[in-house]
């Protein structure tokens, strides 16, 4: 039950039978059938699709073929080792985006600086351990949709119809150098960590408790964080903890380094959204592949949302809201499709329509109905995620691109929006008193409703369109059942 503002309330259900979830393609690259069926075994059946080669030949072959999500790698194999099919994937445009994690054996250190060298962008030691191939897979799930929707937002940024130039993500700037906060209080390991990082092209900064590690992360400005989970004043988790309520957008990496070797601390740290654990004495290119994945994630993801600031003279920017506009939402989607049809990946359309919002303009004047648009876009740059795309369609309607969300990931955004729509205090502190604002809510997916982008927009139209005939104030689903509308009968 949601209680709105006023004290009214309206209850949200969602159909029990929710549908099949998308799974991610993980390509496991190994000679060895019995390794090949270990790492299989320790993925959920229900998140990952898995695709098995027995070598490097085949497993080249099905990258190019079923452009899976990740790649697990092993470094020895006969014909094509492991360190050449990672060149070859780096090389080629189509296959340059996805993440490689080398699994191999722990006396190959030698061959593991030369596969990262060649590009892979993760390592791991056999026997691997459970908990920490699903961290490093999703670590390298988000780093892929990451390095892939900026690839698209640059495509259609193109040239408007106005001859405008569009605008740029924003790249760090030469010689500002990404910040690592080092928050350990060994001597000896501070200078063996600032010994391993003197090449890396960072600024290390390090503290000795936990009060002097929170304090600097309020100062700001930190891009990654090395932490130690024994401190003198307070332990580790506590910090993790206190950083996610202090970062909103839980963007900024961690990794624990810990003498601790028990699987609950790897598993409790992991709950606390930490991005890695490394059991000390850590090696050099262990610690440098680590921090050189997390930061380059960390930028993708800065330079995704400095879309919005970057575009404020460009013809691809809603000035009055703040997100992207109709002609840039229409290139975005048709590359967004293309690309999901090569990869096989789901796209949902969110098409979201103000409830009388001629009305409220009529009654409670122009510049209000502008508040309200603009406060209404926020809410939702706030619920989406990073690679999520919000545009303003028309004068009252907005538009969402779901990259990678089936239906069940669509009908969880969708509830998100309309909750904090029906929470939110539209014109907070105005003289004005306001009924409370609604939306009506029409959503639809590819390719499952529909093969064109144009049968795409169609079919959130018509979801939308049921969604006002209904009653307005819901969320309609193609294909599912239209939810309750308690509140638009109070």
């Amino acid at each position: 039950m949601i209680k709105a503002k006023h004290g009214r309330t309206r209850q949200i259900r969602v159909k029990k039978e929710s549908p099949a979830s998308y799974r991610k393609r993980v390509l496991i690259v190994d000679d060895e059938p019995t390794s090949r069926q270990l790492l299989a075994r320790i993925l959920p059946k229900d998140k990952y699709e898995i695709l098995k080669a027995n070598d490097g030949k085949e497993g080249l072959k099905k990258a190019f073929e079923k452009y899976p999500d990740v790649i697990l790698l092993d470094i020895i194999m006969p014909g094509l080792d492991g360190i050449e099919v990672t060149r070859r994937l780096k090389a080629d445009s189509r296959t340059k985006n996805i993440p490689v994690i080398l699994v191999t054996c722990l006396d190959g250190m030698a061959n593991r600086l030369t596969g990262l060298d060649a590009g892979a962008e993760e390592y791991l030691a056999k026997p691997v351990n459970p908990v920490e191939l699903r961290a490093r897979i999703k670590s390298m799930l988000q780093l892929k949709q990451y390095r892939d929707q900026l690839s698209i937002r640059k495509q259609s940024e193109g040239p408007s119809a106005d001859g405008a130039q569009a605008a740029k993500p924003v790249e760090r700037r030469d010689g500002e150098l990404p910040v690592v906060l080092l928050v350990e209080d060994s001597e000896i390991d501070v200078r063996v960590i600032k010994s391993f990082l003197l090449e890396m092209p960072l600024r290390l900064e390090t503290v000795s408790t936990g009060r002097e590690a929170i304090s600097r992360i309020l100062a700001g400005k930190i891009d990654l964080i090395l932490l130690d989970i024994l401190l003198p004043d307070m332990i580790g988790f506590d910090i993790c903890q206190r950083l996610r309520e202090i970062d909103k957008n839980n963007d900024t990496p961690i990794i624990v380094i810990s003498c601790l070797h028990d699987l609950e601390s790897r598993v409790m740290s992991l709950e606390l959204g930490v991005d890695d654990f490394l059991v000390k004495p850590i090696n050099r290119p262990e610690l440098t592949a680590r921090i050189r994945a997390l930061l380059e994630k960390k930028q993708q993801a800065k330079n995704l949302r400095a879309h919005y600031e970057t575009a404020l003279d460009s013809s691809i920017y809603d000035g009055p809201t703040g997100v992207y506009n109709h002609g840039y939402f229409m290139r975005f989607l048709g590359l967004e499709i293309e690309k999901s049809s090569v990869h096989e990946y789901p796209v949902c359309l969110l098409k979201i329509d103000i409830d009388d919002f001629k009305t409220h303009n009529g009654s409670l004047g122009h510049a209000a109905g502008d508040t309200i648009l603009k406060e209404l876009a926020q809410i939702l740059k706030n619920i989406t995620r990073d690679v999520d795309l919000v545009s303003r369609y028309s004068e009252d309607e907005f538009a969402v691109v779901l990259p990678y969300a089936d239906k069940q990931g669509c009908i969880r955004v969708a509830s998100r929006i309309e909750q904090a729509i029906l929470l939110h205090d539209f014109l907070r502190g105005r003289s004005t008193e306001m009924k409370v604002l609604t939306c009506s809510i029409g959503a639809a997916s590819y390719p499952m409703d529909a093969s064109t982008q144009d049968e795409l927009i169609q079919r959130a139209e018509e979801m939308l369109s049921l969604a006002k005939q209904r009653g307005k104030n819901q969320v309609c689903v193609y294909g599912e059942e239209p939810w309750p509308n308690e509140m638009a009968r109070l």
